[in-house]
């Protein structure tokens, strides 16, 4: 079995790589695509891949069934990988966002 990838392409969304700190390390970039993926055999995504210019993030997501419970690698969850989930049929609370 292969693992899945879904892909969509954000081309109003801008990024930016901020310090834990809240500082700006970088400045804002225009469009991202997101990339999820999906272990062999599993049919929620464990991970979500940010890539916007030349900014990279990779965020890991875990699920209680439908319902994502935790994600990791990023302070808030974005926008637009919550709308991919729930486009998939996933539960996102509003709390995963800043």
């Amino acid at each position: 079995m292969n693992s899945t990838t879904i892909t969509r392409l954000f081309p109003d969304s801008e990024a930016i790589v901020v310090h834990q700190n809240g500082s700006r390390l970088s400045d804002v970039t225009k469009g991202a695509e997101v990339i999820l993926r999906t272990r062999p055999g599993e049919t929620a995504p464990c991970s979500a891949e940010i890539i916007s210019g030349d900014h990279h993030a990779e965020i890991g997501l875990w699920f209680e069934g439908l319902e994502l419970c935790d994600y990791d690698g990023v302070f808030f969850l974005p926008r637009e990988v919550g709308e991919m989930l729930r486009d998939a049929g996933f539960t996102v609370t509003e709390d995963c966002f800043a």
